[in-house]
């Protein structure tokens, strides 16, 4: 942890390279699938965009951080960040944390909450200094 946050990276490829192989072949023949279909040419890219931006959890690497104004999750081209005060709920896995804008349980946390993953092993964030920044913001 710095004085200015904790940040970490999570890399698929390296802590779970048997599910990013899946996630990639997924993604690969749901292109093919779309391809096969003789659909003109910018549906047929859409439906390849569509595919492969679903599936990119499972193969982009991440990079998280946490700082006194919020959290930040960049995974390709695209950056999540959410201040502290929309934020509600942190739920500790052993994978990862989730971070919720609902107090209790919700049918939108799915689609609304931001999931931080975290690495195995010695690249991860300490999980003391995670736990304590958490709660500073009364998570």
């Amino acid at each position: 942890m710095t004085a200015s946050g904790l940040e970490w990276s999570y890399n698929p490829w390296r802590d779970r390279p048997g599910r990013a192989a899946i996630a990639l072949s997924a993604a690969l023949a749901c292109c093919l699938l779309a391809t096969s279909l003789g659909l003109p040419g910018v549906p047929t890219l859409l439906l390849c965009v569509v595919c492969v931006a679903t599936l990119a959890a499972g193969f982009v690497p991440v990079r998280c951080r946490l700082d006194e104004s919020g959290v930040t999750r960049k995974s390709g081209w695209v950056a999540e960040r959410r201040a502290w005060d929309q934020l509600r709920r942190a739920v500790r896995r052993s994978d990862g944390v989730w971070l919720s804008p609902y107090r209790s349980r919700h049918w939108l946390v799915a689609y609304r909450a931001l999931f931080l993953p975290l690495p195995a092993g010695a690249s991860a964030p300490p999980r003391e200094d995670l736990d304590r920044m958490l709660e500073q913001h009364g998570l």
